[in-house]
């Protein structure tokens, strides 16, 4: 196997952790160096200095890998820095405090949503709104949110790009997606009713960062139940929402 140009023991380090992100349960070492794309003699060695740093954690029993706790560590700690959007976690908490709402930040990587931060609300909801969970950008009102502050040449690529259905009721069409996008420019927020998620319906808005600002993009999200809340229900916490995204960015200005 030949190793691509750059192909240095820190990158491979970093493929393997990433192999065994994508997979909880774990992996034996021949399962990992195959998918990482790794000699299964480099990829042996590289797990178990990672297990010795207790970046990955060894199952004797299963001869497995999976992720260690110190990759805990290091997820609580970029939480806390200003790169994990720590600004964002007390506006977060008071939103999902005064709409009993779970509230949820992402940001747009790729053609996807990245949640970032979440805020369990009364309701304690079992949503699929963990830190580290991606999504289609559209078919959450995030990704609709996000993308609406997008040059017009980069929404339009991922108009052109793949649009899965996620549920029966996933808008796909990029000429229907281009309009809602471009209500969402008019009204300042988007909405989904169970295009992400069978039984959620969700509203989201764009933090209204300062022009020219190099910041990724974030959106915060209030999701429901559809049987616990009505759409007239859900649009009437908007007000609290987007004064949530204003406190965002006058914090982060």
């Amino acid at each position: 196997m030949t190793a691509p140009p750059g192909d240095d023991m820190l990158s491979r380090g970093l493929r393997l952790l990433t192999v065994l992100a994508d997979n909880p349960p774990g992996l034996g070492v021949s399962a990992a160096a195959r998918i990482a794309g790794l000699p299964v003699s480099s990829a042996h060695r590289l797990l178990g200095r990672l297990a010795a740093e207790r970046f990955v954690a060894y199952d004797e029993d299963t001869r497995r890998y999976a992720l260690g706790v110190r990759v805990l560590e290091f997820s609580r700690g970029f939480q806390r820095s200003p790169a994990g959007y720590s600004a964002a976690a007390d506006p977060l908490r008071r939103l999902a405090a005064r709409t009993g709402l779970p509230a949820i930040a992402g940001i747009l990587d790729g053609d996807e949503v990245l949640l970032v931060l979440s805020v369990q609300g009364s309701q304690h909801l079992q949503l699929r709104s963990a830190e580290g969970t991606r999504n289609p950008w559209h078919a959450t009102s995030m990704g609709r949110a996000l993308v609406s502050t997008l040059p017009a040449p980069e929404f339009e690529a991922l108009l052109a790009g793949d649009l899965p259905a996620t549920t029966s009721r996933t808008l796909t069409d990029p000429g229907a997606l281009r309009e809602e996008v471009a209500r969402v420019q008019t009204r300042g927020w988007a909405e989904v009713d169970e295009e992400n998620e069978i039984g959620v319906r969700s509203v989201a808005a764009a933090v209204p960062y300062a022009d020219g600002s190099r910041r990724p993009r974030l959106a915060v999200s209030l999701g429901a139940a559809v049987v616990l809340t009505s759409r007239e229900e859900l649009h009437a916490c908007v007000p609290a929402l987007l004064a949530c995204a204003e406190e965002i960015a006058s914090l982060t200005a």
